[in-house]
């Protein structure tokens, strides 16, 4: 997954506020599928990608707080 793809093109359709919600809410979701036992984001291969895409949309929340 390459989610920084992903939010610039939220960043340019839907600006940055409405994308900070977006990526909340997706990261909630993100975390919650993959800790969830029976889940395919629990299990192997997609484990590892979705806690990287987590990790991506901390990163991009983190710099943005410091702009």
């Amino acid at each position: 997954m390459n989610e920084h793809a992903r939010i610039e093109f939220l960043v340019a359709r839907d600006g940055v506020p409405q994308t900070i919600v977006w990526v909340r809410r997706t990261m909630c979701l993100y975390r919650r599928a993959v800790l969830m036992k029976g889940n395919y984001a629990n299990s192997h291969p997609y484990r590892r990608r979705f806690i990287l895409a987590y990790c991506e949309f901390k990163q991009w929340l983190y710099r943005e707080s410091q702009s």
